[in-house]
């Protein structure tokens, strides 16, 4: 289902110049519109970032979260405008409550850095990969792969947070707090209280 007008019209317009039978037009709008309005929450997201002064913050926490996304899966919003909208929240509040954390002492952001790997680790062994009713994972195969990966970069986030510990870089340890919380987010976005939560996000409703 299309939201936007904009989508309709570019699909209409490629349609037209390639001719595409209506039902895949319908499609191509989607894509359309779900491309666009990824691009749109990545920028909004960044931008709200920089307004609030937590860039590199959010930054880190976008990063993690699509290594993750397309690996491990997650509840997710039957809608593009809420997930857009769901992203521009979280992640800067996300980038906000790591740079409170990086001013506390550096065992507290060790201790968040421990939990964060065992919830994350556990979470994508017994859950991942969590797929969704409109593109189920049928393939035994593809389900084993995708866990073995989100384990793997389970992994190699929680070395990258080891990694920033030591670092010279001004915003490494704010860095390191936001690559937990994501972790931590994304651990949650599998669970059921997960898709709870999207579930009453869908019940928002945007006037067209």
């Amino acid at each position: 289902m299309s939201y936007l007008s904009f989508s309709r019209r570019w699909a209409s317009y490629l349609s037209r110049q390639t001719d595409l039978p209506a039902e895949q037009e319908t499609i191509l709008a989607y894509v359309i519109e779900v491309l666009a309005l990824n691009f749109l929450n990545i920028f909004c997201t960044l931008l709200l970032g920089a307004f609030l002064g937590v860039l590199p913050g959010v930054a880190t926490c976008l990063v993690v979260a699509v290594l993750f996304r397309h690996s491990a899966g997650g509840a997710h919003s039957n809608s593009p405008l809420r997930c857009a909208a769901v992203t521009v929240v979280i992640f800067p509040l996300l980038a906000l409550l790591g740079a409170y954390f990086s001013r506390l002492n550096q065992g507290f952001v060790d201790i968040l850095s421990a939990v964060a790997f065992v919830v994350g680790i556990t979470a994508m062994i017994i859950l991942a990969p969590v797929d969704s009713p409109a593109a189920p994972i049928t393939s035994p195969l593809r389900r084993k792969k995708l866990k073995y990966i989100s384990i793997t970069f389970v992994v190699l986030v929680t070395a990258a947070a080891m990694w920033f510990r030591d670092s010279q870089w001004q915003y490494a340890e704010i860095a390191r707090a936001c690559i937990s919380l994501t972790l931590l987010w994304t651990s949650f976005t599998l669970t059921v209280w997960g898709h709870k939560l999207m579930s009453i996000i869908d019940t928002i409703s945007f006037k067209k």
